[in-house]
């Protein structure tokens, strides 16, 4: 048994320590705000309004906050990431004996390097290495499904400090060997990788499925222009293993408090790397076309 902390206890963080809850872990959930965990409390799980002292009597913290984008959907708003950077750092030196935090919040590529492992470097007098780790670990989780998702994942991801890592299911680093043992009764599929790949792994993949969601939509219209069935047409395609079903229906655009944001700071990032032309950000344009030409919508969650 793992003894686990979850700092940010939203849609991320509550399927996460439901889960490692579920298959046999202690978990305590910690977050800012009482009507988060007051629910939580209600279905009997341990909740924690103190986060030094919830990390003193842990193993392993999932710091799960939200990474919204600010008022102009142009830039990662990261004030709840470095709140909570703040008090891992103090809590960090508290602790005696070793420590692993695991950010599983959605951060551009760059983020774990320059600005979380920097903060706790400049800040912290514990060692890293030595005292405590950090790893990255993105969440691939449906809002609507979201504890399913964890306890069936495709894949596990991990990144570790290094650069220039193959991505390989071999490592001997402590991080790996720890998140191996949690995640190994979920799948083998387990990958390591440096910070940076799995950054950009975790916007790769809700970039290509706001734009497969784009790309139906399109078909969609055309079928109308036509006079076509574009439920007949999506299905069949459909049947192809290499495209699957999810995504598929016409006239629903992509929405919810992921898609959206990740796809709009991440044109952003396109644009500030001038590559042209940009097709994730034609996605968007779509998207917004179809949400205004429609009275009724039934969008599309993740």
């Amino acid at each position: 048994m793992t003894r686990i902390v979850i700092i940010g206890s939203g849609v991320v963080g509550t399927a996460t320590g439901k889960a490692f809850h579920k298959m046999g872990h202690k978990v305590t959930f910690y977050d800012v705000s009482k009507n988060q965990l007051l629910p939580l409390q209600e279905h009997g799980y341990c909740i924690s309004e103190n986060i030094k002292d919830v990390m003193l009597k842990s193993d392993v913290s999932f710091v799960c906050v939200n990474t919204p984008n600010n008022y102009d959907g142009r830039k990662q708003d990261l004030s709840q990431l470095k709140s909570a950077l703040y008090d891992i750092a103090n809590a960090l030196d508290s602790i005696r004996k070793y420590h692993l935090v695991v950010f599983r919040s959605t951060i551009l590529p760059g983020t774990m390097r320059n600005v979380i492992l920097d903060y706790l470097e400049k800040n912290c007098s514990s060692q890293r290495g030595k005292d405590y780790d950090i790893c990255y670990n993105p969440e691939f989780l449906r809002q609507r499904t979201a504890l399913d998702d964890f306890m069936n994942p495709d894949r596990v991801v991990i990144g570790l400090e290094r650069k220039n890592t193959k991505i390989s299911s071999r490592s001997s680093s402590f991080p790996y060997l720890l998140l191996k043992r949690l995640y190994g009764q979920l799948t083998k599929d387990i990958i390591v990788t440096d910070y940076e790949s799995a950054e950009l792994i975790k916007y790769a993949s809700n970039c290509f499925l706001a734009l497969k969601i784009t790309f139906f939509n399109e078909i969609g219209m055309i079928c109308k222009r036509l006079g076509i069935d574009d439920k007949v047409v999506s299905h069949v395609v459909s049947l192809d293993k290499r495209i699957g079903t999810y995504g598929i229906v016409a006239g629903n655009p992509f929405d919810g408090s992921c898609l959206p944001k990740d796809t709009e700071v991440f044109v952003s990032l396109i644009k500030k790397l001038q590559i042209d032309p940009d097709l994730i950000g034609v996605s968007l344009r779509i998207n917004e076309l179809l949400k205004t030409n429609l009275s009724s919508i039934d969008s599309v969650i993740i």
